[in-house]
Parts: structure tokens; C-alpha cells; sequence
């Protein structure tokens, strides 16, 4: 974000355009790009130049030999059925450990902080993710729901985005949960939260931060799999992070919620021992 924050605004407008065109970006040309961000050849020549690449087609040759991290077909290729059964686990265990080791290396604790406070003091927040977002937000809305009032996940189950959306304001949170193969609605949710002013926090994948904007609160986690698949531990490790940081702020508050809970449970008789 700190790099795009430097751009001119014809500059920002076409890596918005990039950044959301990242899985099959090899298949554009520069023209193409520039027309659909609306900006001149001139200003994505810049551009290219400014992130430290010579030529578009140097980022379209860059594209075509990472293509494969888009698509689990393209990694279940390069899987060797060789491989013993140690070496894959270790390889796995390691990407894993490297993951959350950067992930955490890489934030900005005053972000953490900004999305801690928000998380704690807003009226309302709701958690969108979609395809392989969805099981990270839905656990983040769980997390948090036990530590404050109104917490849901979006959409619910009658696919009511509208009205979802119609009951937020600038004094809400919409957390976005946006990793690579994004839906193709969700620019379009995040937009229309935009529109009513929500407060936005993304918790995403490396190179997802088209639909954030300055002044957006964006946790990147790194997702990258050792094999076939990629690898939400940084993230699920970031939404325990950041619920347990949002129960110490909230203190007395979130172990009354938690007390009422268990008492509920008990009555219930919905858990075993």
C-alpha cells in the first residue's frame, strides 16, 4: 500500500486495473490495460517502469511462468508421485512455518491496531469471504461473535446482500476475506459498502489488494502451498490474533458475553464433555 499510496492517480487507476486481472493477466496487452483503467499508453509505459519492470511484455513473460500458482491443476502437474511420504511432509510443515513467519514480519502494527479498535467499538460488523475466503471469514465471525454483540457473517443463508448491506453505515465494519480466484461479485459488494461509507477491513492473499484503498485497514497474509493447494494458516492465525486482541480491549464486556454463552450451553445441553 505504501507504493501505491506514492502513485499519481492515472497510475493508481491502472494497478487497480492490474491487480484485479492477475489470473489471466498474460493474455492482455498493455493498450488493453490502458484502455480499460481509462488512462493513456503513456501513463502505463510510466507506470511499468515505476514498479521496476523494462516492458509490459516483461511482466507478460513474468505472468506465463507464474501462472501456475493460480490454479491447483496447474500445481497437481509439477507433483512428483515419487516423493516420500517424509519429504513432502517436511516440504509442507516448512512452507507453513515460512508462511506465518513473514505474514507477521511483514504487518504494520499500527493496521493491527486500527483493526482491533474497530472491531471492538463499532456497532455493527459483518465478515464477507467467498470461495476460498469463505471458511476463514466464517471463523472469524465465530470468533468474534462470542466476544460481542452483532457480529454475522455475509451473505446469509437466503442470499439477502442488499438487505445485509442496507443496515450498515460509516460507523460499521465489513471485514473482506479476499484470496486469489476472487468471486467475480465481490468488488461489487465492496464497492456498494464503499458507497455508504462502511469502515473496511481486508485480510488478504499477496497481490489482492485491488479492492483497498487508502485510508482501508489491509492485513496481506501470505497463502503460498507447498503442493498442490494453497495455505490459509497465516490467515486463520491473523483472525485468532486479531479476536483475541479485540477480548483483552473489550475485557469485561466480552467474559460477561463468554459467561452467558457457557451458562446457555449448559442449559442447552448442546455440547459433550
Amino acid at each position: 500500500m505504501a507504493v501505491y499510496d506514492r502513485l499519481p492517480p492515472g497510475e493508481q487507476k491502472l494497478a487497480d486495473t492490474t491487480l484485479s486481472r492477475l489470473n489471466d493477466l498474460a493474455s492482455y496487452s498493455a493498450t488493453e490495460l490502458a484502455l480499460s483503467a481509462k488512462v493513456s499508453k503513456a501513463t502505463a509505459v510510466r507506470f511499468f517502469r515505476r514498479i521496476g519492470y523494462q516492458s509490459f511484455g516483461q511482466v507478460r513473460r513474468q505472468a506465463r511462468a507464474e501462472a501456475h500458482l493460480a490454479s491447483p491443476l496447474y500445481a497437481l502437474a509439477g507433483i512428483n508421485p515419487k516423493e516420500r511420504a517424509t519429504d513432502a511432509l517436511s516440504k509442507h510443515v516448512g512452507s507453513d512455518i515460512r508462511n506465518l513467519t513473514e505474514t507477521f514480519q511483514r504487518q504494520d502494527a499500527r493496521q493491527f491496531e486500527r483493526a482491533v479498535s474497530l472491531l471492538a467499538e463499532a456497532p455493527r460488523v459483518r465478515v464477507i469471504g467467498m470461495r476460498n475466503g469463505q471458511f476463514v471469514a466464517q471463523h472469524a465471525a465465530y470468533l468474534l461473535a462470542q466476544l460481542r454483540d452483532d457480529v454475522a457473517s455475509m451473505p446469509g443463508a437466503s442470499m439477502t446482500l442488499a438487505e445485509d448491506l442496507a443496515s450498515l453505515d460509516k460507523r460499521d465494519v465489513l471485514v473482506v476475506v479476499d484470496f486469489r480466484r476472487r468471486a467475480a461479485m465481490l468488488p461489487t459488494i465492496v464497492n456498494a459498502a464503499r458507497g455508504l461509507g462502511v469502515n473496511l477491513v481486508f485480510i488478504s492473499g499477496p497481490g489482492m489488494s485491488a479492492l483497498s484503498r487508502p485510508g482501508d485497514i489491509a492485513l496481506q497474509c501470505l497463502t503460498e502451498g507447498a503442493a498442490v493447494f494453497d495455505s490459509y494458516v497465516a490467515a486463520i492465525s491473523i483472525v485468532n490474533y486479531l479476536a483475541t486482541a479485540v477480548a483483552k480491549q473489550l475485557e469485561k464486556h466480552s467474559r460477561k458475553r463468554l459467561e452467558v454463552i457457557e451458562a446457555l450451553h449448559e442449559s442447552l445441553e448442546d455440547l459433550r464433555p
